[in-house]
């Protein structure tokens, strides 16, 4: 995605590694809310909640209960509940089990709440013992497993080909998608573009949770052509869904409602705001709009068949601001927005996939704790969230840029290794990230492997010199060799494909400077290579840099050793 100017601040981040300034202190309330999390997740519940399924109309809940259980009820935990300190529940349920424990139940997904109608489908349910003035949970509480679709879906469908460009919409030289033989784009939404709490001139009207949103038509319009774009040239598309700070937005305006309270002005974007059901209505209003209109399965509008859930969220305190935040709770925020996207999507498209975005930082955070965090870790917590409260089929939006972004020589990376502590994964070892993703423990209910797409990374010409273009170029001919290797990795969207004057002097398109002087937008060396990339030309295209990477042939840049 395109940087702000502020990106010169990154910079120095993403190349030095770990701040020394001394680490922020929590609040006392998320101090608090940590350590009941911890607990949480590692507790051993002595009854559970199996599976659950949503239709159009109903919820069907299956779980056990140990034998003599006496006085156990079935509690929904809104969206906006904290679980673990839940006082009370919208919906209480008796429970009756069978002489084995089991129980199954079956509700009304809509219910009406304080006056309004209530989507149950992003709700979670957990068995509890009602007790004056608070429930007592006897289960981790789960979210739905499936969801039914109620009506005709579209097909799945795969990139044609793992070259791909970021930051695509509609005009954008759109020859390029054909030229280079594009399978796949990421196309940037923030939804405070287009969401809007009340009527005006060039807005359409909307219904969801009981109340009145409404588009702008001209916002939309314009993800229209970009979608549709994509869809004549069956071109996958994952939506970046971003959410820009309010900064000096109305009180009760969408782009305030929908932002978390406690973002920090230093950041860039932020993410929803689970702290009420206002906030929470309107973020699935967002989405419930985006995956209604982009996931028919008569393609009207085009279609996005994967969101990307906010930006680096391993950078919070830049990308995904909601203050300074311990690692559990900041990842339990980020996990709620991940299962919101997912349930919304899955009502339209069932192979629509939510997936997590992240930096090159892999066991060592960017920055200071409580305002940045390892890769690695914030993934190892949502494979306990899953594993906690029911696995779904989330996957992963890696950004391997090289050590330092200004160097292309990406195979001269110092700081990554090949073993799962390694403090980066660039394009040098992106071996690990497959390793990872190829152990049991990790894969979607120990079965499927996570898919990887290579979201947003580029290799920097430090000029238009011919030194610059050629190690550009060989940057990206050692990237393709690994990338075509590796089964997991079902996409890389090259980012940013046209260099750009805001994003601190980096020169890392395929393209030159819209504005050069002597060859505007021109083609580098490197856009002529992406373009023989997966073709009978490949192998012509990519032997010229072999020297240049001091390798004898591509299969040398391989590591085939075991990662640990």
């Amino acid at each position: 995605m395109t940087k702000p100017m502020k990106y010169l601040l990154l910079l120095v981040v993403f190349t030095a590694g770990s701040s020394a300034a001394a680490p922020p202190s929590p609040g006392p309330a998320d101090a608090e809310h940590e350590k009941r999390l911890a607990a949480y997740l590692a507790r051993p519940f002595p009854a559970s909640i199996t599976a659950i399924s949503v239709d159009s109309k109903a919820i069907r809940v299956e779980g056990r209960l140990p034998a003599g259980t006496l006085g156990a009820s079935l509690a929904e935990v809104p969206l906006w509940a904290d679980v673990t300190d839940l006082k009370s529940s919208p919906t209480v349920l008796p429970i009756a089990p069978a002489g084995d424990g089991r129980f199954t139940l079956t509700t009304d997904r809509h219910a009406e709440l304080d006056g309004r109608r209530h989507d149950r489908l992003l709700s979670r349910w957990a068995v509890v013992r009602q007790e004056p003035g608070t429930l007592t949970l006897l289960s981790a509480a789960r979210w739905a497993d499936a969801v039914n679709p109620s009506a005709e879906t579209p097909p799945p469908m795969k990139p044609t080909s793992k070259k791909g460009l970021g930051g695509f919409h509609a005009g954008r030289l759109t020859s390029d998608l054909d030229e280079l033989g594009i399978g796949a784009v990421t196309v940037n939404i923030p939804i405070t573009a287009f969401m809007r709490t009340d009527a005006g001139p060039g807005r359409t009207a909307f219904d969801y949770a009981g109340r009145t949103w409404w588009g702008e038509d001209r916002s939309v319009a314009g993800f229209d052509r970009t979608m549709l774009d994509a869809a004549a040239r069956k071109i996958v598309v994952s939506a970046i869904v971003l959410i820009p700070l309010p900064r000096s937005a109305a009180k009760d305006s969408f782009a305030s409602l929908v932002a978390h309270p406690d973002a920090n002005p230093a950041g860039t974007y932020t993410m929803p705001n689970f702290t009420s059901r206002a906030g929470c209505d309107a973020y699935a209003a967002a989405m419930e709009f985006l995956a209604s209109r982009y996931g028919r399965a008569d393609g009207k509008f085009g279609r996005i068949h994967h969101y990307i859930l906010h930006n680096e969220v391993d950078a919070g305190w830049e990308w995904t601001n909601v203050g300074e935040k311990p690692a559990n709770v900041y990842l339990e925020l980020y996990h709620r927005s991940m299962r919101t996207a997912h349930l919304i999507a899955r009502q339209y498209d069932p192979n629509a996939k939510a997936f997590i975005s992240l930096t090159h930082h892999w066991a060592k955070a960017g920055g200071p704790a409580l305002r940045y965090y390892a890769s690695r870790d914030l993934l190892e917590l949502l494979l306990s969230f899953s594993r906690v409260e029911g696995d779904f089929d989330w996957a992963i939006a890696h950004h391997p840029y090289p050590q330092d972004l200004r160097n292309p020589r990406t195979w001269e990376d110092k700081q990554p290794g090949f073993s799962f502590d390694t403090p980066k994964i660039t394009l040098r070892n992106l071996e690990v990230l497959d390793a990872w993703v190829s152990q049991r423990r990790t894969m979607y209910l120990g079965k499927s492997r996570r898919t990887i797409h290579l979201s947003e990374q580029g290799l920097n010409s430090r000029d238009y010199s011919d030194k610059s273009l050629t190690d550009q170029a060989a940057g990206l001919a050692y990237a393709w060799s690994k990338i075509r290797s590796l089964d997991s990795i079902e996409a890389f969207q090259y980012h940013n494909w046209i260099d750009n004057r805001h994003e601190g002097g980096l020169r890392i398109g395929l393209r030159r400077f819209p504005d050069d002087e002597t060859e505007p937008l021109g083609k580098k060396p490197i856009w002529t290579l992406y373009k023989a990339l997966g073709t009978a030309g490949e192998a012509a295209a990519m032997k010229p840099y072999l020297d240049v990477v001091n390798l004898k042939s591509w299969d040398q840049a391989i590591h085939r050793q075991a990662v640990k």
